[in-house]
């Protein structure tokens, strides 16, 4: 059974474990491995555990994260109704609902904590990731040109929001 909370800074190994083996399986995020250590992740961890503008969380099979979601606030007061989001689940666990229970927790934290806009970037042919994020009110606002360059071949991410109160 899949249970998700809230991370902490004890989770830090085995969220490195997950970002680095998800990263691995697809070219569709912005990153294929992490090298930082256990420590700095732990400290990163720390700073949303402690925080109640921004949050992470973790999907748990047992021990085993497998998927991870984060809502990050604008630190600039103009820009701070504003958060961005990211969202990851391991292969192996796709189209079991874990990245619509994480999208479903991050939104309602986003609501109750007066954020009015959420956006996030997306590759432009991870249809399955547009399908999530349009399933729950995300709109397409603008195309990034070349966002990614991965072995020297360029693609374009879709810029999506939702706004949350108007």
């Amino acid at each position: 059974m899949i249970s998700i909370r809230k991370a902490e800074p004890t989770d830090a190994r085995a969220l490195l474990l997950h970002i680095n083996t998800v990263g691995k399986e697809t070219d569709f995020l912005s990153f294929s491995e992490f090298n930082i250590s256990e420590e700095r992740e732990a400290r990163f961890i720390r700073r949303f555990s402690e925080s109640e503008s921004d949050l992470m969380l973790i999907a748990l099979d047992g021990e085993l994260v497998v998927g991870n979601g984060v809502i990050e606030r604008e630190r600039i007061p103009r820009y701070s109704h504003r958060a961005t989001l990211s969202l990851t689940v391991l292969s192996e666990y796709s189209g079991q609902g874990i990245g619509s229970s994480l999208m479903k927790e991050l939104l309602d934290f986003s609501r109750v904590s007066g954020l009015r806009t959420v956006s996030l970037e997306v590759r432009a042919d991870n249809v399955r990731a547009i399908s999530l994020y349009r399933k729950f009110g995300f709109d397409l606002i603008g195309t990034y040109k070349d966002y990614f360059c991965i072995d020297g071949k360029y693609y374009d991410a879709l810029i999506m929001q939702i706004i949350l109160q108007r």
